[in-house]
């Protein structure tokens, strides 16, 4: 059991306020570089300051938060290195993931993951942007916890929650969203035919997708930098 868990498995108040303020964070409401006020935290969340401090303490942990002297807690610039550099890393932690999964691959986890895919789909339609985010983390992870690397899934966290604040530029874009249930499915489909090369290589063309929509140059960067899987 974990700090932000109480014994009856519920959320603590620590965890409200980290899942709140890491949505906050990643849907761009606070911007890259913005301060992080325990007050108006507090106020906008309805919530004392005392786990808002504990969940900027975990946040900062993770990356997405820099506690900077004289100024306090400041959500972490973004920048194009910083893309390259998540985006590379992903696809290192990922691909490892996607190329296990798919050698032990079977029905259960196909369901799982087509049952993500649909009700991501589902929530787009209604226009439930936040919703559609969670079911596009439950595909991914449908396939990757086919793995059956407990340490590896965990290592994904991070570098997840940071590319999210790139990603989220795209979803106003209802054709590169189109283009983007291409790519899931095409991962989805070498997981079903147990092609480790294929799934894997699936799962980068996804991510250089992402990243070519933000900046092509970069993305092209990012392709000869993954081209060589021991680079």
């Amino acid at each position: 059991m974990t700090k932000a868990e109480s014994r009856d498995g519920k959320k603590t108040t620590t965890s409200q306020a980290y899942d709140a303020i890491l949505e906050l964070i990643k849907d761009g409401t606070i911007e890259p570089g913005a301060p992080l006020r325990l007050q108006k935290l507090s106020s906008d969340l309805g919530m004392s300051m005392m786990p808002i401090r504990e969940a900027l303490s975990r946040l900062e942990a993770t990356g997405l938060v820099d506690l900077v002297p004289h100024r306090g807690a400041v959500v972490r610039p973004v920048s194009l290195d910083d893309l390259v550099d998540t985006y590379r890393t992903r696809i290192l932690l990922e691909g490892t993931l996607c190329r296990r999964a798919a050698q032990h691959f079977d029905e259960a986890d196909r369901e799982r993951a087509f049952d993500a895919l649909e009700a991501q789909r589902q929530a787009l339609e209604a226009g439930d942007a936040q919703l559609a985010r969670v079911h596009h983390k439950a595909f991914h992870y449908a396939i990757y916890g086919a793995a059956g690397s407990a340490w590896l899934l965990r290592s994904t966290e991070q570098t997840w929650h940071n590319s999210e604040r790139y990603r989220i530029q795209s979803e106003a874009d209802n054709d590169l969203l189109t283009t983007r249930r291409r790519e899931h499915e095409r991962m989805l489909a070498a997981c079903e035919k147990h092609d480790s090369d294929e799934a894997a290589e699936a799962l980068r063309a996804h991510l250089i997708s992402t990243v070519s929509h933000l900046d092509a140059g970069t993305a092209k960067r990012l392709l000869i930098l993954t081209s060589d899987p021991h680079a």
